[in-house]
């Protein structure tokens, strides 16, 4: 059955291969009609390129970039996101369409598709293939096909993997194995004449490849071809010649790209496995990067071994070298001279550092540097200046944003797409496997376009770039976290954390106004992540600036976020920044923005009844009912706080539960946290001990995989409960995971929960030790600036048990005392185990 294809003002008929435009024929070649009607018939399914090259070139060997120029036709005609490309893998039409049965018979795309005994010539085996059993076991799986080509990065091991193979492959051929080194050549015509040295053949005459293909035709062989990157084309010829002329021959090739040749089976190679840190020696030691590590280093120095003390830098060294091959045994060999940290030290100079000059591998192998440029110098020029643009991301990077950042007046949205699908190939450039991919340069290969960015000049340009693309990017997710539930947005925001980081890094060096805008813009971000600490830390920095700029929206965000951040750090600085929030966005008549900065002075928990319930009636006045419900849901929040702080604990929890209520039918995790953190505490105040507890158990449940700071509260309400019933040894047992929590958020919220402490050592009749908590206690909450009536009952409650025992002058020395301890110090003393 024949269909037509409706989209847009275009028509295609299959049996006609015939595009219209408005009726009117369109002019496009027949390769991109049949290209165009194969993604039509797959419905938006992803096509894979070696797909496309089989049914759109049968029975030819084509370079991908035909490929490429057709794709690159159809979009001229149909608009650039008719066709939409996954870097790597391959197209999907993007656009709605209709599809019509036609009565004409359909057609479908067609695929088309002298002995020398005992000829053995394979390398030795230098040394034990370390870490690569289980790749070697999957490559055997594929030996039973014609051509298998192991694809990897530079250094990866590919030709070690190989070899190992080809020994244990050879026995099962006739005729053994025979190897063949082609990095020497740099003539594609001597590719031929290189195979028929090695088997002792003569390929001599007009057709050296017919006469070779004959001269294997009786063959039962494994051939391998080494390191063909460099002359695909070449061996993409020979290669095919070779599977259709002489069936008998088995076909293995390393390259870091596939030959995209019929019947090919592709092997990607990746990097050697290394353990995560904490794992002792001896389990260490089974991981592949470890242990080739380990063995290199007794081969430099025979004292070398992997123990339980060196075992984290050991690790922490092959992280940073990806695991690759190369680098691990060129990072080794320094071992006696620097020793293992050492070697870490002298990591940001890794193109000096992992060079030994001599043996017999060929030269690339010699150095670190010696392998990436190979792999460069083999790129083509647009390709290589999208690989050197892509240092300037960290952490990864979806593909909108390498378009952003890497595209210029030469290199358009689609030249930096195809680019990066060639990167991809080539294994320059890792893609996760996603459904949406998302693109890393290994740390080795990042360094290195680095160097070669600051060689070309670009890398002010391209580091300004990216960060202005963060910034736009925040500022969307800024909107868009007001509207969409969390889970989504924190798939989509969340993995940019790094590059985050490294575009404020530079912005606080080169444009301060660009960091400000950042820093507003990415607080949630932060905040979410469980950061806050460092968001504040570089907002502080940015204070003094912020001060002399004229009032815009991007400042306004920032004394907002800013406020949002002090969050029960300090009481006055979230009211000073939220006020002066308030003022530039209401001189900008921005109703939105006052809204949430008003929502800021009421939290903070430190105006008057008065003036609290007109804030609330402002915020009711400016709200609008279109505003989505993260949004609306702020002026609860700010009525559970002027309730709570003017003594309506019974009104503020019947709206703490209406917000809870709402908040999880949005599906806003954070709004929910945040709700169940204030139920806790106002049930705590009406005595409700049961179903507090019920609130902190579940704020903890949901807190494990979270990493705000909301689970120390449900701790700190949890020990509260266990004091209320009198179950002191629970309370202990609570604050030691509090304490740890407390310990991994860097004591964020430690100051407002300090009381809790020293009312346990006053209950354990530790006297003096609850007279030092309570002056630490004292100090940190007056930081904070002010107590939470909760935590000032228990203040109370425990400054009481120890007035009772001490004078007055010693109970101040002891307090001044402990005014001056750190939190660890408070923490050690407090949990010392003398009373259970």
């Amino acid at each position: 059955m024949s269909h037509s294809y409706r989209f847009d003002r275009f028509e295609i008929r299959s049996t006609e291969r015939m595009l219209y435009l408005d009726g009117q024929p369109a002019s496009v070649g027949g390769r991109a009609i049949n290209l165009l009607l194969i993604l039509l018939e797959n419905q938006g399914r992803l096509v894979t390129k070696s797909e496309l090259l089989d049914l759109v070139w049968p029975s030819l060997i084509v370079e991908e970039n035909n490929l490429q120029v057709q794709i690159s036709a159809l979009r001229k005609i149909l608009g650039p996101q008719a066709i939409a490309t996954v870097p790597g893998r391959g197209y999907r039409f993007a656009m709605p369409f209709e599809t019509r049965a036609l009565d004409q018979p359909g057609s479908k795309h067609q695929d088309r598709l002298g002995t020398l005994s005992g000829l053995s010539v394979l390398p030795h085996v230098a040394s034990r293939l370390w870490g690569r059993d289980g790749d070697l076991a999957a490559l055997h799986e594929l030996r039973a096909h014609a051509l298998v080509t192991v694809v990897g990065a530079g250094g990866i091991g590919k030709t070690a993997l190989t070899l190992a193979a080809a020994h244990a492959w050879q026995s099962e051929q006739r005729d053994g194995a025979v190897w063949v080194e082609l990095s020497g050549l740099s003539d594609p015509a001597l590719v031929c004449t290189a195979v028929a040295q090695v088997l002792g053949v003569s390929c001599g005459g007009l057709d050296p490849m017919s006469a070779l293909v004959a001269a294997l035709q009786p063959l039962q062989l494994l051939l391998v071809l080494d390191n063909a990157e460099h002359l695909l084309e070449a061996v993409a010829v020979l290669a095919h010649a070779i599977t259709q002329g002489a069936p008998k021959v088995r076909l293995l090739v390393t390259s870091q790209v596939p030959l995209k040749v019929e019947g090919e089976r592709v092997f990607r190679l990746n990097a050697l496995s290394v353990p995560e840190l904490g794992i002792l020696a001896d389990e260490a030691t089974a991981y592949g990067a470890v242990a080739l590590f380990a063995d290199r280093a007794q081969a430099a120095d025979r004292r070398f071994a992997v123990t339980d003390a060196n075992v984290g830098q050991v690790i922490a060294l092959c992280r940073r070298l990806d695991g690759l091959p190369l680098a691990i045994k060129l990072a080794a060999a320094r071992v006696p001279l620097l020793g293992v940290q050492g070697v870490m030290t002298h990591l940001d100079e890794r193109f000096s550092l992992l060079g030994e000059p001599r043996g017999t591998d060929p030269a690339r192998h010699h150095t670190l540097r010696g392998a990436m440029d190979w792999s460069h110098d083999l790129l083509a020029s647009n390709e290589q200046a999208v690989f050197r643009r892509l240092c300037v991301f960290a952490g990864g990077f979806p593909l909108y944003l390498a378009s952003a950042v890497a595209d210029d007046d030469v290199l358009d949205e689609w030249a930096v797409i195809d680019a990066l699908g060639s990167l991809v190939d080539r294994s320059l450039v890792a893609a996760d496997g996603h459904d949406v991919p998302r693109y890393r340069l290994l740390e080795s290969a990042r360094e290195y376009a680095a160097l070669r960015l600051a060689e070309a000049g670009e890398q002010a340009l391209f580091k300004r770039r990216h960060a202005m693309a963060m910034a736009r990017l925040m500022d969307q997710a800024y909107q868009q976290y007001w509207s969409m539930a969390d889970v989504a947005w924190l798939a989509t925001y969340g993995p940019e954390i790094d590059n985050v980081r490294a575009a404020l890094d530079w912005a606080m060096a080169h444009d301060i106004a660009l960091a400000v805008d950042l820093v507003g813009a990415s607080s949630v971000l932060f905040l979410v992540l469980g950061l806050a600490p460092e968001c504040r830390q570089r907002g502080v920095a940015l204070e003094p600036h912020a001060m002399a700029m004229m009032p815009s929206p991007m400042v306004s965000r920032y004394w907002l976020e800013r406020s949002r951040l002090h969050w029960g750090i300090s009481n006055t600085a979230m009211h000073d920044f939220a006020w002066r929030a308030a003022d530039q966005y209401g001189a900008a008549a921005d109703g939105r923005g006052l809204y949430l900065a008003l929502r800021c002075v009421a939290g903070s928990a430190i105006v008057d009844a008065e003036q609290a319930f007109a804030i609330l009636d402002e915020m009711a006045a400016l709200e609008q009912a279109h505003w989505p419900a993260r949004l609306r849901l702020q002026r609860l929040f700010a009525e559970v706080t002027v309730l709570k702080s003017t003594g309506r604990t019974a009104q503020a929890k019947r709206v703490c539960e209406t917000l809870l209520t709402r908040a999880q039918a949005a599906g806003l995790d954070s709004v929910v946290s945040a709700a169940l953190s204030d139920l806790a505490t106002l049930c705590l105040s009406l005595g409700e001990v049961d179903e507090a507890e019920r609130s902190c158990r579940l704020l903890l449940s949901r807190g494990r995989h979270r990493r705000d700071n909301f689970i120390l509260h449900a701790l700190a309400m949890l020990v509260c409960a266990a004091f209320m019933r009198g179950d002191v040894p629970q309370a202990r047992s609570v604050l030691v995971d509090f304490v740890a929590a407390s310990r991994s958020r860097d004591w964020e919220w430690f100051g407002l929960y300090s009381g809790l402490f020293a009312l346990l050592a006053a209950l354990e009749e530790r006297v003096e030790v609850a007279a030092r908590l309570l002056g630490h206690a004292d100090t940190a909450q007056h930081q904070v600036g002010g107590r939470d009536e909760q935590m000032a009952q228990v203040w109370r409650m425990a400054h009481d048990l120890v007035t009772s025992e001490l004078p007055d002058d010693e109970l101040a020395a002891l307090m001044a005392e402990g005014a001056r301890m750190d939190t660890e110090t408070v923490c050690a003393l407090a949990m010392v185990g003398v009373h259970t």
